[in-house]
This record gives structure tokens, sequence and C-alpha cells, in this order.
């Protein structure tokens, strides 16, 4: 009888007790980096197996999750064969990823997210506005030049280099009554947007894809590319 107690108490704790647990510590901690809602799912066979750091399958939806100074209007997680610290969710209360056999994030970054996050990087720029089609990012600013305001234009792309997100900028011009027009699209250099290893996991970037009103950005660990 005791043997049998002791294996329903096993049951319990793994089927039911600790997904709860690790789920509600997952959606805390996508809280707490700024997400207004989080929802996740997770699920090993038999629970017992979250104890060990083995996850079978997760699912997680975020929205206005940061990572780094970069507010993301949307993340979707899926993810298969992933192996996190156990110790870390029963005594830090965080999950920190150590490896996955297939991992699947996408990112959706907004007009508003990405103008606030230039207007930190370019100080000298005031009253930016931003626009995204499938061509890029476009925005339009002032800067004041020589005690005048001039206007400003710009065109650029969201890309990746080196483990981090930058906009690049690939036009830039300047008018105003003193200067004319003047083309210095070499005067910026690239702009870091954030750095990927803000990220729980080292992943890499699959696509970056600009589409109306938004820049969405696709990462992935595990399978072949590690």
């Amino acid at each position: 009888m005791a043997l049998a107690g002791v294996l329903a108490v096993i049951f319990v704790l793994g089927e039911t007790l600790l997904p709860a647990w690790a789920r509600q510590t997952a959606e805390t901690m996508l809280k707490d980096r700024g997400a207004a809602s989080a929802e996740v799912t997770l699920q090993s066979t038999p629970g017992i197996l979250l104890l060990l750091g083995q996850i079978d399958a997760v699912t997680a939806d975020a929205k206005g999750l940061r990572i780094g100074e970069l507010r993301m209007e949307r993340v979707q997680l899926t993810g298969s064969g992933v192996r996190f610290s156990s110790g870390e969710l029963f005594f830090d209360r965080r999950v920190h990823i150590l490896a996955a056999e297939n991992l699947r994030l996408a990112g959706t970054v907004s007009a508003d997210a990405l103008r606030d996050l230039l207007a930190k990087r370019i100080d000298k720029l005031d009253n930016i506005k931003v626009t995204i089609d499938e061509a890029g990012v476009h925005a339009t600013a002032e800067v004041k030049i020589f005690g005048r305001m001039a206007d400003v234009a710009l065109d650029g792309q969201v890309v990746e280099d080196a483990q981090a997100l930058y906009f690049h900028i690939t036009r830039l011009d300047i008018k105003n009554a003193l200067l004319g027009k003047a083309n210095i699209g070499d005067f910026f250099d690239d702009i870091l947007i954030t750095k990927l290893d803000a990220l729980p996991l080292k992943m890499r970037v699959e696509s970056v894809e600009h589409r109306a009103g938004a820049v969405v950005v696709r990462l992935a660990a595990g399978g072949n590319g590690e």
C-alpha cells in the first residue's frame, strides 16, 4: 500500500503539478520581459520527464515581448526535443533552455516599435515617422543643422550579421533652405537593433521578411543547422 501511495504521488506530480508549474513559470518569465500576454504549452510523456529537464513539445505565443531593447509585437515559438535546466526551474523559477532538437521562433516587429528604437539610437532626429512595405523600411524625420530644422528622408532594411539584427540605411537625404538637397547616404553606419544573445538559446536567423506594416524575423535552433 505504501508503494502504491508513493507511485500515486509521483503520477500526480508528473502528470499535473509539474507541467502546470513549468508552464506558469515560463509565462511569468515572458511577462517579466515585457510581454503583455503570454500562453505556453508543454508536453512530456510521461510528465515526470520534466524533473529530468526534458520537454517533448513546447509552444509559446507572447505579445509585447522585449528582446534587448526591441519590442516585438508578437513572438511565436514551437519546439521539440527540448532540454532545459530543471534545477533553475525549481529553485530559481526561470526556464533556461540548454538544447533542442528543433526550435522555431517567428517575431513580428511593428513600424511603431522600429520607430521607437530608431529614436533611441539616433538621438539627433526628431518627429520620426516610419512605414514598412515589401521593399523595406521608410522613414521621415527632422534634424537641426546650422540652427535650422531640416527634413530627413531615409530608406533601409533590417538585416542580420554576426548574431545581431541591424538597420541598414540604403538612402539618406537631407533637405533645407541652406544646403538645398544633400545625399549623405554614407553618413550613418548600420544601426544596431538588438543582439540575438538576448535570447535564451543561441539561434540562427533563417529569414527577414519585410511586409506591409511589419518586419517578420524567423529564427531556428537545432536540426542540421547546429
